[in-house]
This record gives structure tokens, sequence and C-alpha cells, in this order.
């Protein structure tokens, strides 16, 4: 284990260290963590940079692994929460893996510090991890039966008949069932070992209908392209070489047997 991988044994259990005071009436609370295709921390990021947010309050914790995070040269907390008071948005992002034995304990903690700050409603944004470059870019939902009827209105979205969600987002998603909060999730097909914006755009573009907030998309449009034509160059670089080598073993196959 690494310096940066070992546990802050010096941390608290789990708390939540607020900075700024927070004077805005039921701001949503927006999740994003490092899971499949790191669709959840691009979009949050994104939403950080785009509406050029304050960072309000991280959290600390013995089950966060001790990491340098920076951005934009800065040294930052690397689990952050911002707000925007014009937008009503609490944006919580965090870098690095949660281990598994303090999910639980983060995500009561993260939830009773939401609820003293007037949340009443959560999101977590997410990917579904599949094989390859998905073929449908679709965005999926989760959500408890009060919202359901709101989310059936948006066009281009389903809902995820059934499925077990897991790690923080999970314990988050369960726990916002006994905490007097609304929550649930966006979540979309991604390639489970690359960082894809493209998976974080839609989950953003279905975010901007739902609650209207005029989000500029267009370097995440730009950035998204630019992965896709990388992964095509991939792609092809890799057929080639299978074509390759396919016609070398057909010509050893000729020459054995000649």
């Amino acid at each position: 284990m690494s310096k940066s991988e070992k546990k802050d044994i010096g941390a608290p259990i789990v708390r939540v260290h607020q900075t700024k005071e927070i004077k805005i009436e039921n701001p949503l609370l927006v999740f994003g963590f490092p899971s499949a295709g790191l669709v959840g921390t691009i979009a949050a990021n994104y939403l950080v940079e785009k509406f050029e947010m304050e960072q309000v309050a991280h959290v600390r914790s013995r089950f966060i692994p001790s990491a340098a995070i920076f951005i934009d040269g800065i040294l930052k907390h690397p689990f952050r929460i911002y707000a925007d008071d014009e937008q009503k948005l609490l944006v919580a992002v965090c870098e690095v893996p949660i281990d598994e034995e303090g999910i639980s304990t983060i995500s009561s903690e993260v939830l009773n510090w939401a609820k003293e700050n007037g949340v009443n409603e959560s999101v977590i944004l997410d990917g579904i991890p599949v094989q390859g470059i998905p073929r449908e870019r679709k965005v999926l939902y989760a959500a408890e039966e009060e919202k359901i009827p709101e989310l059936e209105k948006i066009d281009g979205i389903e809902l995820l008949q059934k499925g077990i969600i897991t790690g923080i987002a999970g314990a988050l998603l369960a726990d916002t069932l006994t905490n007097d909060m609304i929550g649930f999730a966006f979540l979309t097909p991604t390639m489970a070992q690359l960082p894809d914006p493209e998976g974080a755009l839609k989950i953003l573009e279905v975010i901007d209908k739902l609650y209207n907030f005029g989000i500029d998309m267009t370097e995440i449009k730009k950035h998204a392209e630019e992965v896709k034509e990388k992964l095509k160059e991939m792609a092809q670089q890799v057929q080639s070489m299978k074509q390759e080598r396919s016609g070398k073993e057909g010509r050893d196959f000729r020459r054995y047997y000649a």
C-alpha cells in the first residue's frame, strides 16, 4: 500500500467540515463519485466549473484514502461540497474511492448534514459498466415512488425496472428512504475502464431538462467528440492488428502444410 493509499489514521470516523454559511432554501444536492467511466465525477465537476460554484464544505474520514488532489494547481480535499445560491444547488464530488467498511457511516453523516442545510432532494449521477463502447446512449433512472411521475415526463429517459445499486451511491439512496428526503439516480451505460465524457454529457442533458439550469454544454460536447474519435482510432488499430495476425497465421498454416 502506497502512502497516498493509506488510511488517515488520525482522521475522525466521519466529519463534514462546513467552512462557509449556506443560505439556500431547499437546495438540490447532486452527488458524483468515481465509479464506472468516471461519469459522476466528470458531470459533477462540470457543474462546479460552469456555474463557478463556491466550496462550502469538505468531508474528512479515516475511510477516505489520503490523497493529494490538485485542480488548476491548487490543493483540494478529495471529497468536497460546493454551493450556488442562484441555481439553488449543492454539488458533492469525491475524487477517490471510499473504503467499503466506511460507506454506511459516511452516507449517514453526509445526509444528516444535508438535511440540516435544508436539502429535501438528492440525485446520484452514475455509470453502469458495460464491455466495449456502449451502442445505446440512453439514460436510466431509479427513484422513490413519489418522484417517478415527474421523471416520466422527461423525454429520452427510461425507468430502471430491476437491479441493485451498490457502493456509496446505493448507501445514499437507501438512506434517503429513511431520512425524509427524496432520493433518485440517473445512470447511463459506460465503458468501465476509461473516462467517458459522453456518458456524463447525456446525464447532464437530462439534469438540464429537469431543472432548467441552462448548462452550457459546449466544452463537454467537444471533449466527448475528441474521446470518441480517439476510441475509433484505437478500435481501427486493434482491428488491423487482428487482421494482420490472422493473415500471418494463415500464411504460416499454408507454409507448414505445403
